[in-house]
């Protein structure tokens, strides 16, 4: 077997053991998985899904694919799987590869009268290969789960109806075996395409067998037989929101002493108690940047928010200013997001807050007489920006098994980086990316992710050459920009950022976002104009430019942890097209983000990926209130791709004025007083 074809399945496997080294997870009940990532049987779909936001990665074998998986249950009826699939190679024909973004839709819930009823496509975007459409039913019967519907695509190859259209279905048993399910299915696949490619293969038995097990709640491996002749070989860990917030080993800042019940400060004055509030809120570690007391209100501004719950930053917060502001103080105000933009203030009164701490109350009776309104209503600060630092250290991790000429390739990288807010809206950032490994070799063609089928589109080289930037210079300047932020009206942001903006590209920027104060959606758009940097080289770029330029809808679930983003317009490279992204934020810091790319760029054009972001504390460092973050992330991704290729923007304006509002908020209103 060539170590090429295996090394998809390894590379993937290796991302789940990443997140589950010495941990343990409990996994949601009730669904297992199929050969290629999802919910289901062995090669048949179910309406199943996994627990909402449950993960997981793993990878397949046969005699004649590997499959590499990671599947999130991105929203409770949404099941998004990112997919490599690897031909296996022989003297005769080499081992084919092809990426695969699969998404599933649940329509119905099963209840006392109806089944679950869900709708999917293999290989989105796709036709041929492993491409395949279905609409299924699953039905639960004493220890029983039985599924029926229909598929076409892949599904239909051996339709005994003669038609485009094929029965599929089976049953999954639970046997007394804690944690073992036994499986049976049947698909219309004939396996044509393999059987001309390899003449002794046998005609396939339309029903295949195997065994589902969780010895442990994290683990899922399995076995069986399919097409009567070929054995099969699973194994995939799942973990679970408790578990992915786990993930995190960022302990949150200390709770704040509480004040006795009625103790307020009997003599302080104002300026005092402003020194007070500050000092105490820059040791807890908040990026706080003035405080002001008048009359009856305190109010203090952070311009950063830290991992985790903003709400529960806002109740800190209120806590460290009811035990130093002066007793005739009853509202306590605390501005959240950055100074350059209007975020989101929150106003809680002091009487609520001490009840609660009496145990006399809870964040939904605060809520109740709490105030969120926009920060912009709020006097000006009595100190402009400036003072602000903020560090992050980022150890990466990218595997791309997408290459449809040539083998997997990964790139190991640390990122260190370092912005500063100016006044006026000026924002400063600078970065350093140190490549610690890669094996993306030089051959454009065995090492891209297009390979000859983006240049015989006739696209120009976008990242096909990222070899030169890998791995011809040891250190370079990921990032080195100034941007300017500005709030023209109420709603309204807009950016404007030049410079080296990442490894590959520097020029200039520029976006501007309509995001309404309390919606849960929001309207953009951006543009490019660059050249591509000298590798090593802070001061010349190469001759030929790059345009491009992109209106984006976004959308965010209740909760405003779950976000949605649908880009259209000209990449990079010229081809026209459109990017759907999903993330999911938790509540420890871990942040999962997934997207896929078409364009007209024809063969090749496609592209996805998932990543995973895991925060891991902070980083000693002299400057109180600073930020100074620590996170490691591993990204499943094309590499070297040319089509469908955008600027990796170093600010983004939903990202920037996401934490701050109002859905994200509201969303972790019952953390307030953690």
């Amino acid at each position: 077997m060539a170590p090429s074809t295996m090394s998809c399945g390894h590379a993937l496997a290796g991302v789940a053991a990443l997140l589950a080294v010495g941990l343990s997870f409990p996994a949601g009940a009730g669904s297992s998985l199929t050969d290629s990532g999802g919910t289901g049987l062995l090669q048949v779909p179910s309406a199943r899904m996994l627990p909402p936001e449950t993960l997981a990665a793993g990878a397949s074998w046969t005699p004649l694919y590997r499959h590499g998986f990671v599947t999130l249950q991105a929203l409770p009826d949404l099941e998004v799987t990112l997919r490599q699939t690897t031909g296996i190679a022989t003297p005769e024909r080499p081992g084919g590869q092809s990426g695969g973004l699969d998404l599933k839709f649940r329509l119905l819930r099963e209840d006392a009268v109806r089944p679950e009823v869900s709708i999917g496509a293999r290989s989105l975007l796709q036709t041929g290969g492993q491409a395949a459409r279905y609409l299924v039913m699953s039905r639960r019967w004493f220890d029983t789960d039985w599924t029926l519907g229909v598929g076409w695509g892949r599904f239909a190859q051996g339709s005994p109806f003669g038609t485009r259209f094929s029965p599929i279905g089976g049953v999954e048993v639970r046997t007394p075996v804690d944690g073992l399910s036994l499986k049976l299915d049947y698909t219309g696949d004939l396996l044509r395409a393999e059987r001309a490619a390899h003449p002794g293969l046998s005609r396939p038995f339309p029903v295949n067998v195997g065994l589902a097990w969780r010895p442990l709640p994290w683990i899922e491996v399995g076995a069986g037989l399919e097409q009567g002749h070929s054995a099969m070989l699973l194994g995939a860990l799942v973990l679970d929101p408790a578990g992915l917030d786990r993930l995190s080993s960022a302990a949150p800042p200390a709770k704040e002493a509480r004040p006795a019940p009625g103790a307020r400060p009997a003599r302080t004055t104002p300026r005092t108690a402003e020194r007070r509030i500050l000092a105490a809120l820059r040791s807890a570690g908040m990026a706080a940047r003035a405080a002001r007391i008048d009359e009856e209100e305190a109010t203090v501004w952070l311009d950063e928010i830290p991992d985790g719950p903003p709400a529960r930053t806002a109740g800190r917060a209120a806590r460290i200013m009811a035990a130093r502001a002066p007793a005739e103080v009853e509202m306590l105000t605390v501005v959240l997001g950055p100074a350059e933009l209007n975020g989101t203030a929150v106003s809680i009164l002091r009487a609520d807050l001490e009840r609660a701490e009496r145990h006399a109350g809870s964040p939904a009776e605060i809520r109740r007489t709490a105030e969120l309104g926009r920060a912009g209503s709020i006097d000006a600060p009595p100190r402009p920006p400036g003072e602000r630092w903020d560090f992050t250290l980022t150890p990466r991790l990218d595997l791309s098994p997408a290459f449809r000429s040539g083998p997997p390739a990964y790139r190991a990288t640390l990122d260190a980086a370092v912005a500063s807010g100016l006044a006026g809206g000026f924002v400063t950032g600078a970065g350093l990316r140190f490549n610690l490994g890669s094996d993306l070799g030089s051959d454009p063609d065995s090492r891209s992710a297009g390979g000859r089928d983006e240049r015989e589109a006739g696209l120009p080289t976008v990242r096909g050459d990222l070899a030169r930037y890998a791995d011809g210079v040891a250190v370079t300047a990921d990032h080195l920009y100034t941007a300017w932020l500005w709030n023209p009206v109420s709603d309204w942001h807009t950016r404007l950022s030049a410079g080296h903006l990442d490894e590959m590209f520097g020029g200039w920027e520029a976006e501007v976002l309509y995001r309404p104060f309390g919606a849960r959606w929001a309207a953009g758009a951006d543009a490019d104009l660059v050249a591509k940097r000298v590798p090593g080289n802070l001061l010349y770029v190469e001759a030929q430019g790059y345009a491009s330029v992109h209106a984006s809808v976004y959308y965010e679930s209740r909760d405003g942890l779950t976000h949605g983003v649908l880009r259209a317009g000209r990449y990079l490279a010229g081809d026209l097209g459109a990017t759907l992204e999903l993330s999911r934020a938790y509540e420890g810091g871990v942040r999962i983000a997934a997207y896929a790319t078409v364009t007209d760029a024809g063969a090749g054009a496609m592209d996805q990926g998932i990543s995973i972001r895991i925060p891991l504390g902070l980083l000693p460092g002299p400057l109180s209130g600073s930020g100074r973050g620590l996170a490691s992330e591993v990204a499943v991704r094309s590499l070297g791709r040319d089509a469908g290729q955008r600027v990796d923007q170093p600010l983004r304006l939903y990202d920037l004025t996401g934490r701050s509002g109002v859905g994200r908020i509201m969303g972790t209103w019952n953390r307030l007083l953690d």
